[in-house]
């Protein structure tokens, strides 16, 4: 097999086909009132562009954790037979502390990301923000322990590095210890700052800066309707707060043309029957 090449036309089947899952995830969220938000650049697509930023290979929605959980449970028996809802509760190989909406029968292969044991295919993001402590103290040792976390999660992917010999030692000696670690210490810092209240609230399983810094909970709370290739999706009332903050204040200009790639290293991707 050649190398991957993303064409166009691949590119666009790949981005429907995420929509029809952004469709499915609209539709259970819709009954069942729970609310959500596109996030990054999903988000960006519908304000710059009115759906994908047409070199975006991805989507990414956000869920208050107390909406993503009723959202996880719901999907026992409401999600799409076409569809798998995969969490690390859902799929024993699977690593990460968000969720994704999986299309069965469908091949996405990533670099580095071959000797995973999780299920494969074409799939969305959904993210989980929980309370971020206002204390700069307790903001720094949840920005610790995530981030200890989150490379223990990441271990068996990071131990096929090849960047530097540090950072493939590190990850090898994580990739010892049970993953079950990586949970439960993102489990602690959940229940440790659940229903305060606070302000801000980020998905301690992601790592960006953004994240460290935390989203406005009113983000959340103050929503709209927005349209995404047709369809209409959730968004903050205050679009412009939210992607200022995410991308600065000229997020409205294109990057230059060198930058206008897709954000996955990708390998494969076979779209099935």
């Amino acid at each position: 097999m050649g190398k991957f090449v993303y064409t166009k036309e691949i590119l666009r089947r790949l981005q429907l086909t995420e929509l029809d899952m952004l469709r499915e995830l609209d539709r259970i969220c819709r009954k069942h009132q729970i609310d959500y938000i596109l996030d990054g650049g999903t988000l960006l697509g519908a304000v710059r562009h009115g759906g994908f930023i047409p070199w975006d290979d991805d989507v990414d929605v956000r869920m208050l954790r107390e909406n993503y959980e009723k959202f996880c449970r719901i999907c026992r028996t409401e999600l799409s037979e076409d569809y798998f809802l995969q969490t690390w509760r859902t799929d024993p190989g699977y690593r990460w502390e968000y969720a994704r909406i999986l299309k069965k029968g469908t091949v996405y292969k990533r670099k580095g990301q071959y000797r995973m044991t999780a299920q494969n295919g074409i799939f969305i993001d959904i993210f989980p923000d929980d309370d971020l402590p206002e204390n700069l103290v307790s903001k720094r040792i949840c920005t610790c322990v995530s981030w200890l976390c989150r490379k223990l999660l990441y271990s068996e992917v990071g131990a096929l590095s090849r960047k530097c010999f540090s950072s493939w030692l590190g990850f090898n000696l994580l990739n010892l210890f049970p993953k079950e670690w990586g949970h439960q210490g993102m489990k602690y810092l959940r229940q440790r700052y659940r229903d305060n209240g606070t302000p801000r609230v980020r998905c301690f399983g992601w790592g960006s800066a953004e994240e460290a810094g935390g989203f406005l909970r009113k983000w959340h709370m103050e929503t709209k309707d927005i349209e995404f290739e047709g369809l209409s999706v959730r968004a903050p009332q205050d679009i412009s707060g939210f992607l200022t903050y995410y991308f600065g204040e000229d997020y409205m200009t294109l990057p230059s043309e060198e930058k206008q790639t897709p954000g996955h290293t990708v390998t494969y991707i076979g779209f099935g029957g």
